[in-house]
């Protein structure tokens, strides 16, 4: 029997640090997550680290809680980056196939992913990403995987991810400084879509919106590739400054109000009458407001980001085109109505995200919140499997099972 292994992920995101620690076994080829933990976040503002060392001291207690749940040590982990500075751009690259016969080699789709790569970058910014996209054998036959095909000219599409170099690397210092390797840098909205998206939905065309704290992402997949993506400059967390500024009270206290009598007017009948006694929350007497009045500020900000989402659709001509609808996933996709709202916004089927490719905790495997870390450790499987990341910690050498395994993960893999 293989030997269990673990492989951890780690999002720092605007509002929360969150962390997930899998096992991969020989008895199942599902991944179990087996220790999750979570911290706020306050070093961070939209993606980027303006508090080292508070970021420091909340990943350390993330990451405390997860080591806790699982009874194991965490030494190396795959990291998600997002936040406003990293952008997305497509390159081709071009190449004469090498073998006299003119079939394609190995060698030849990597030198041409690597022809496909060389963009012209200012010196404070760095590739995250090379992701391939389509392959054109002879200027007329597209395909996924060119190998072993007969051709003289190769062809790569790819989708290049980039972002601001210290950015990058102050957030892997404040991982560092809790002594655990970062064994790989993942694009945030890449990692929560693979998470959320089963084979069919990459397949036929869908969007993963995923609605976090500071900042929120969309992913658009169709026929297995990712066709757009995006960060987004709006999050939860301006819903709750929304409402600071109505009730004039402070953040904590609006956090708490948003959580317990938040949602949208799709939830709501606003020709009803109702009103809410926030004397105690807020601390003072007879306070009492029309429900109508939170349903508006937070309409007025959820429709501002499907606006944005619809935009961002029109770009690749998706708007209300994608079969396989919106998946939501985040931290704020809880908000009462917000589907709905978004169903009517967007004219696609949406659905809450649920856990397609992992067992364990169920209060885990099944919190939209946590897709970005399952995600990532997603990504550490296929590149522990591929010879990518290394040996990941207790890695069995198993080439039985890494087999099996690496099939398995095939089907939900970009």
């Amino acid at each position: 029997m293989a030997k269990p292994y673990t492989i951890s992920g780690i999002d720092i995101g605007n509002h929360q640090v969150k962390v997930a620690i899998a096992k991969m076994n020989g008895e199942g080829l599902k991944s179990e997550i087996i220790g999750a933990g979570s911290s706020s976040s306050n070093g961070l503002r939209r993606g980027v680290i303006v508090d080292m060392e508070e970021t420091i001291e909340n990943v350390r207690t993330a990451v405390q809680k997860a080591e806790a749940m699982s009874g194991t040590t965490i030494k190396r982990a795959y990291l998600a980056v997002s936040g406003l500075h990293i952008n997305t751009q497509t390159s081709r690259g071009v190449i004469a196939v090498s073998r006299a016969d003119n079939e394609i080699s190995q060698s030849d789709i990597d030198r041409v992913i690597k022809a496909a790569s060389v963009v012209s970058l200012p010196p404070n910014r760095e590739i995250i990403h090379v992701i391939p996209k389509n392959f054109v054998i002879d200027g007329a036959e597209y395909v996924k995987n060119p190998l072993g095909m007969k051709g003289v000219r190769l062809e790569a599409d790819v989708t290049i991810i980039d972002g601001l170099s210290p950015y990058l690397r102050n957030i892997v210092k404040c991982v560092n400084a809790n002594n655990i390797e970062v064994a790989g840098l993942v694009y945030a909205p890449l990692a929560s879509a693979m998470a959320v998206f089963d084979k069919n939905q990459k397949e036929y065309g869908a969007i993963n919106i995923d609605f976090g704290g500071g900042t929120s992402s969309l992913t658009v997949f169709e026929e297995a590739d990712m066709l757009h993506s995006a960060i987004l400059p709006i999050g939860s967390r301006h819903i709750t400054n929304d409402l600071a500024v109505l009730l004039r009270t402070s953040l904590d206290v609006a956090e708490k109000i948003k959580l317990e009598y938040g949602s949208t007017s799709e939830a709501e009948d606003l020709r009803r009458r109702g009103e809410i006694d926030l004397s105690q929350l807020v601390g003072e007497d007879n306070f009492v407001i029309p429900k109508k009045q939170l349903v508006r500020v937070i309409d007025a900000r959820t429709s501002e980001l499907f606006d944005i989402v619809a935009n961002e659709l029109k770009k690749v001509s998706k708007n209300g085109i994608l079969p396989a609808g919106v998946v939501l996933s985040g931290g704020g996709v809880n908000l009462p109505g917000l589907a709905i709202l978004a169903k009517e916004r967007l004219k696609l089927p949406v659905k809450i995200a649920k856990s397609v490719h992992f067992e364990g905790i169920a209060e885990i495997v099944d919190d939209p919140a946590f897709f970005v870390p399952m995600g990532l450790v997603m990504w550490g499987i296929d590149q522990e499997l591929s010879g990518r990341g290394g040996k990941s910690q207790g890695m069995s050498s198993s080439d039985d099972f890494i087999k099996k395994l690496a099939g398995w993960f095939k089907n939900f893999l970009p």
